[in-house]
């Protein structure tokens, strides 16, 4: 039998598409102040946003007989027509967002415009009046909502823990403060304010405020246009990625949304100027024609189609393209006048290794003794640490491994070694080449050892041995480090300060947004800036799988760098390093620092 639902059931339906969890409701809220004009919006949350949401706003107001419609289904002063949800710039405009809020929610709102001489309260439960006043108040509007979806125990029984709806709040929180850097936001959860931004802010105080002061210095600014799209704001240098894309920011019309094929054409240019598996930052903004996209896709309209996307794509490949072709050429310095200096490359650069001919000093790296270029110089000219951050993925991990006891579970069975230790003492040293490997010999064979990946994988055994018996060697900085993080990275700083001590972090909260560092990993060496600590925040807030792959990663950017030399005891000592371990011959992710060639294998070259 087929049955006609009565109105209740209907708008707790539909309040059930709109107000997915309280972050939701945060978003509906924000973007009817962003509408109403306004130059300061202050949101408070408590518990996750579950039992208490505050909005407040100094922006139009809504007039007392406008009121009565405001929380009916469908009424909205945004748009007249169908026609107009296509050509609508406002951020909300179907007007139902204060209806689903009503239905999932208690109600208060205290609201004012600049005509009205006072203020109007009332306080709604039940999407009925409960209580209705007049109130002394400031121009403008507050809303709050109270004991989310407890007429729909269902659905609150499927929320998230206060942690987490907090961090998607938050998340939000940022992205709306960096959209609107001509509106003053002030943030408070569980009574403690998180950020403050003010209405003179530019986006790069902005970013430098709420994101990283490190990424407000590595900022490429963007600013072009043609006859269909005007695309401004920073995406960053080569010089600074992220192991996440949380730094990633889009926006089309003010409004932000979530475009895949614009990601990737961004990122696409990226590909051989950062390591893989590192993602650029960026905060763009794109303004068209209201007629030319569709944002009517998605319930949380953060999903949209363009009339013209290729166009758009074809435009910001290009634009991504010149502004990090103009920063190469911008920082691009001479080496014969200034070889002490970092350099920055990006395109191919051998060439530069063959002219170059840097000075040599005498050096130490763990604990044997190498010939060291430069430092600034090694690092510059450090090809394969952009090029080799390649992760397998080709291993078998059991459900009850621990991030304490995961191990490789697959070798690579293309190459295969007869031995389980390096016989170092059947071979005689000969030589080392291209400044990263060295030749042994035996009467028929040549061992073959390449030093900057056996040094990877001392480095990342040592490590893994040092931490599964939580006994981490560390160093003391000479100048602590202070790391500004984000509201979600203070999150898992919170959650993960063990394993981050038991890595071998001496840490401390400096203050509410701030973090100080003390002392590192050993293995780690000097950090050249803070940006190996977000990282590790990668890391530690993986899966047990990955842990262990991102910590190489970060080791291996640690490891030999090519255009090191060692001698025949540097040589030696190293594959008495390596037979420690119980597989000498590969890397963690698979890679042979030690390789055999016989003379039958030699001979196939000539003989083709």
């Amino acid at each position: 039998m087929i049955k006609k639902l009565d109105l209740k059931t209907i708008e707790k339906i539909a309040a059930g598409e709109i107000i997915e969890a309280p972050v939701s409701i945060v978003k509906e809220l924000v973007e009817n102040s962003i509408d109403a004009n306004a130059k300061n919006i202050t949101v408070e949350i408590k518990s996750g946003g579950k039992e208490y949401i505050r909005v407040t706003d100094d922006g139009d107001g809504i007039s007392r007989e406008d009121l009565p419609l405001a929380f009916e289904r469908h009424a909205t002063s945004k748009i007249n027509n169908f026609d107009d949800l296509y050509i609508s710039y406002s951020l909300g405009f179907r007007g139902e967002a204060l209806a689903s809020i009503l239905a999932c929610c208690d109600v208060e709102i205290i609201t004012k415009t600049e005509s009205d001489s006072i203020g109007i309260k009332e306080v709604l439960t039940d999407s009925k009046v409960k209580s209705k006043e007049d109130i002394a108040t400031n121009t403008g509007t507050t809303i709050i909502a109270t004991n989310l979806f407890h007429k729909i125990p269902v659905r609150r029984k499927f929320l998230a823990s206060d942690i987490s709806e907090s961090n998607k709040i938050s998340k939000l929180m940022y992205i709306m403060a960096i959209g609107n850097p001509k509106i003053s936001f002030k943030y408070i959860k569980d009574n403690r304010e998180i950020f403050r931004t003010f209405k003179n802010f530019t986006i790069k105080d902005n970013i430098s405020e709420l994101l990283d002061d490190n990424l407000a210095d590595n900022l490429i600014e963007i600013d072009s246009k043609n006859d269909k799209f005007k695309i401004k704001g920073y995406i960053s240098t080569p010089n600074y990625y992220r192991g996440n894309r949380s730094l990633q920011y889009l926006y089309v019309n003010n409004r932000y949304v979530e475009n895949e094929e614009i990601r990737n054409i961004i990122e696409n240019k990226y590909k051989t100027l950062i390591p893989n598996l590192r993602f650029p930052a960026y905060q763009l903004f794109i303004d068209l024609d209201a007629n030319a996209i569709d944002i009517n896709i998605h319930p949380n309209k953060r999903k949209i189609k363009f009339i013209y996307e290729s166009d758009l794509l074809d435009f910001l490949d290009q634009i991504i393209y010149e502004a990090l072709n103009k920063s190469n050429k911008e920082k691009n310095i001479s080496i014969e006048e200034k070889k002490d200096k970092e350099l920055i490359f990006y395109d191919d650069y051998s060439s530069l290794l063959e002219k170059a001919s840097p000075k040599v000093e005498d050096n130490y790296i763990n604990d044997f003794y190498i010939e060291k270029k430069d430092e600034s110089f090694n690092k510059s000219l450090d090809k394969d640490n952009y090029n080799d951050e390649v992760y397998n993925d080709n291993f078998l991990v059991k459900e009850e491994d621990s991030i304490y006891d995961l191990d490789r579970k697959k070798e690579d069975e293309s190459i295969k070694e007869s031995e389980n230790k390096i016989n170092i003492k059947d071979y005689n040293y000969k030589t080392s080449f291209f400044r990263r490997y060295s030749v042994f010999e035996a009467s028929d064979k040549l061992l073959l050892l390449d030093h900057r990946l056996a040094d990877q994988k001392i480095r990342f055994e040592e490590f893994k041995y040092n931490f599964s018996k939580k006994e981490p060697v560390s160093q003391i900085l000479l100048s602590p480090i202070i790391i500004k993080l984000k509201n979600d990275e203070m999150e898992i700083f919170n959650d993960k300060k063990d394993i981050i001590r038991n890595i071998g972090f001496d840490v401390d909260l400096f203050d509410s947004t701030s973090i100080i560092i003390r002392e590192v990993p050993q293995v780690f060496e000097n950090p050249e800036d803070d940006k190996f600590f977000y990282q590790i925040l990668d890391a530690v807030n993986s899966t047990d799988e990955y842990f262990y792959e991102k910590i190489n990663s970060i080791i291996k950017s640690k490891s030999f760098r090519r255009g090191d030399t060692i001698n025949e005891k540097e040589a030696t000592h190293i594959i008495d390093k390596l037979n420690k371990f119980d597989n000498p011959f590969r890397t963690y992710d698979g890679k042979s620092c030690v390789v055999y060639l016989d003379i039958y294998e030699m001979e196939k070259y000539f003989e083709r």
